[in-house]
């Protein structure tokens, strides 16, 4: 599931929907505005809401930012609420961040800055996200720790993006040409099925799909004991439907009944991911974990695979189906330790 789309704010001009929709293009990210003062909303982005919406292309908003503290980051995301005025949204509210201004700030107060206003447009209802580019994501602030929460849309004007981050967008390019834009167009891949996460937030499928896609599930400064409240911790359905899901995703093979001993090895799981500790995510299509090894320059010998094994809490490593079933479940999403 990939889809295209753009972005865009008033430096796009006057847009016909209409043709941008019938161009192919699947969604749309609108700047609203920027800046912590009311009189600062995009001049277009009425415009653009409703004609968007009209022409039935799934939208969302991002915020450019000039904030230097978590205060302002505060102001600016109140100034976004009262614009959206409680319309609806299919993506979410991303924090664009990457003002000259803000380059020089220390990285912990640029992280409370995104935090800050995230958690405001949570609190409105929205999805809330950032938006930056690698550079900005993996020098500037905190990149890892933030997509680790919430959304990220992540900019690098490439044919691939190598951005090792999570990341649920992608903005590849910043002149693309679309019919019924006059001009370049911001343009994006979507990976991750947001529009209808949010649209569907209690399909089954969705929570599945999530888990899988992000790996978010960090519990590695969780100090008590239950996974219930572990995952409640961090904002995460504890459900025994998801905790199914998650164990099954973090690469256990046994049938989930909510025992003690499946908790607390669920637990001890989720509480040592590290991205220093896990080897990359394998995004392949082969069923083999020895070619998904080999793809990722990693010995796949059968000697090394027992050691990964063992790692792993695979005892007694033979080569078998079931035993290589689980280990390519867990480098399919980054959980398959290396130390």
């Amino acid at each position: 599931m990939i889809k295209k789309g753009i972005d865009v704010s008033k430096w796009q001009g006057i847009i016909d929907w209409n043709k941008v929709k019938n161009s192919g293009i699947e969604f749309a990210i609108i700047r609203i505005g920027f800046g912590k003062f009311i009189n600062q909303k995009d001049t277009c982005f009425e415009r653009n809401y409703r004609e968007a919406r009209n022409s039935g292309i799934p939208i969302g908003v991002y915020h450019y930012s000039y904030a230097t503290s978590v205060e302002e980051a505060k102001e600016e995301a109140k100034c976004v609420v009262r614009w959206l005025n409680g319309r609806k949204l299919d993506l979410p509210v991303y924090f664009d961040i990457e003002d000259k201004s803000q380059s020089s700030l220390n990285k912990n107060i640029l992280n409370s800055m995104c935090e800050a206003f995230c958690n405001i447009i949570e609190k409105a209802g929205y999805w809330a996200g950032i938006y930056s580019n690698k550079y900005w994501a993996t020098s500037i602030i905190d990149g890892a720790k933030l997509g680790s929460r919430y959304t990220y849309w992540i900019a690098q004007y490439n044919n691939e993006c190598t951005y090792k981050g999570n990341y649920d967008i992608w903005q590849y390019s910043s002149s693309g040409s679309v019919d019924g834009i006059i001009g370049n167009v911001d343009m994006n891949y979507m990976n991750r099925d947001l529009i209808s996460e949010i649209n569907n937030p209690n399909d089954k499928s969705n929570i599945e799909n999530n888990n899988k896609e992000n790996n978010i599930l960090d519990l590695s400064n969780y100090n008590g004991k239950s996974i219930v409240d572990g995952l409640k911790s961090i904002g995460v359905d504890s459900s025994f439907e998801n905790r199914s899901i998650i164990y099954r995703n973090m690469g256990f093979i046994d049938e989930y009944i909510g025992s003690s001993i499946q908790n607390i090895n669920l637990l001890n799981r989720l509480k040592h991911k590290s991205i220093n500790t896990f080897y990359p995510k394998y995004n392949g299509n082969s069923d083999s974990i020895v070619d998904a090894l080999k793809s990722l320059n990693v010995d796949s010998s059968i000697n090394n695979r027992k050691i990964i094994a063992k790692i792993n809490n695979i005892d007694n490593y033979t080569g078998s189906a079931i035993q290589n079933i689980q280990l390519l479940r867990l480098l399919k999403n980054g959980q398959l330790k290396k130390k």
